[in-house]
C-alpha cells in the first residue's frame, strides 16, 4: 500500500471511532475529543504525505498509543477504542512500509 493510502485507512478508522463514541445511550465526549486530537494529526500527515518520516510515525504511534492508554484507564474497551486499535494497527503498518525502503 502508498503511505497516502495507508494514512487513509487510518483516518477512517479513527472517523469510524468518533461515530462510534459520539452515538448509542452513553456518547462519550472524552472518547471523541482524543479521537479528534488523533484524526487531525493523521489528517495533516496525509496531506503531506510523500514527506512522511519513520519519526514522524513513531511521533503519531506514541500519540494514538497514549490517546488509547487515556481512553481505557477508567472504561471497558468500546467500539471507539477498538477503532483507535485498528488506526494504530494500520500505523504500525506504514511504519514497516517505510523503515524497509
Amino acid at each position: 500500500m502508498t503511505v497516502k493510502s495507508q494514512l487513509t485507512a487510518c483516518r477512517d478508522s479513527l472517523m469510524a471511532g468518533m461515530r462510534a463514541a459520539t452515538r448509542g445511550a452513553a456518547p462519550d465526549e472524552r472518547a471523541a475529543t482524543l479521537l479528534r486530537a488523533c484524526l487531525d494529526l493523521v489528517e495533516h500527515m496525509t496531506g503531506q504525505a510523500a514527506e512522511v518520516t519513520a519519526a514522524e510515525v513513531n511521533t503519531t504511534l506514541n500519540v494514538l498509543g497514549q490517546a488509547l492508554v487515556d481512553m481505557e484507564r477508567d472504561a471497558d474497551p468500546t467500539a471507539a477504542s477498538t477503532a483507535l486499535r485498528n488506526a494504530i494497527g494500520r500505523m504500525q503498518a506504514l511504519r514497516s512500509e517505510i523503515s524497509g525502503k
